[in-house]
């Protein structure tokens, strides 16, 4: 795992993370009276008026750990990986592919868990409750995104070979493309789409990376595309011979 970071940047982080965690436990409050509810932050009372807190807090938590979640899995891995599948032998590359994104995950598993201990003590100061089932679901959608985007990222600094940054720029560009495409599987037949078309933009949808929090991320179609597609895309990819500007 050295290849991901040395202990020491795990060490700091989770002491970062859980530095953040008291500062939570410490200034943040939920409150729920017969007026509304309220946020009491270091003594600021922020008013919610009629809304509830918890569908206020769980609203507004889950958007964030989504975007938490994927983007640390896929930026605490996306170098060390795209480093190793850049090697001249076919082999490394393969190896670099499957074990380092395996590997990577693993790290990103880790620092995304992590970097959730605040948002864990902010749920609980707010709901009552550490772990309600509405946010585990986030995380776990989050962290199969973040591995969506690794694969996406890794394959396309593969294709481009010049500019990893440039990669990991289309990945998000993706990412956001994904949620627009999604209304023309509404409504593209009322836009004289044929359903054979509206099938292949659900395949297409399916592989991107998707910026909203999917419904059903667990379907049939669902997961084998939307990993298993940039899985062997990435592959095939890893079988081209080396050429441009990396080596």
């Amino acid at each position: 795992m050295d290849r991901f970071g040395s202990s020491k940047l795990r060490i700091g982080w989770t002491l970062l993370c859980l530095f953040l965690a008291g500062l939570v436990l410490m200034g943040i409050r939920g409150e729920q009276g017969a007026d509304g509810s309220q946020i009491v932050v270091f003594g600021t009372q922020v008013p919610l008026g009629a809304d509830s807190l918890r569908a206020y807090a769980l609203g507004s938590i889950q958007g964030v750990m989504y975007w938490v979640v994927s983007l640390v899995v896929v930026l605490g891995a996306f170098v060390p990986v795209s480093q190793w599948t850049a090697a001249a032998a076919r082999g490394e590359r393969l190896k670099g592919f499957f074990a380092g994104t395996g590997l990577g995950f693993v790290h990103g598993l880790f620092l995304s868990q992590v970097a959730l201990i605040p948002v864990w003590v902010l749920s609980w100061r707010l709901l009552g409750e550490a772990w309600p089932p509405e946010l585990l679901r986030a995380d776990l959608h989050g962290l199969l995104l973040g591995l969506q985007m690794l694969l996406w990222a890794v394959l396309l600094s593969r294709l481009l070979k010049s500019s990893g940054g440039l990669a990991l720029l289309i990945t998000l560009l993706l990412r956001e493309l994904g949620p627009r495409l999604s209304f023309f599987l509404d409504f593209g037949q009322d836009l004289g789409w044929s359903a054979g078309q509206v099938k292949v933009l659900e395949v297409v949808v399916r592989l991107l990376p998707m910026a909203q929090l999917p419904s059903d991320p667990f379907s049939p179609l669902a997961l084998p595309l939307s990993i298993g597609g940039p899985l062997l895309l990435g592959a095939l990819a890893m079988l081209l011979p080396p050429g441009g500007g990396r080596k």
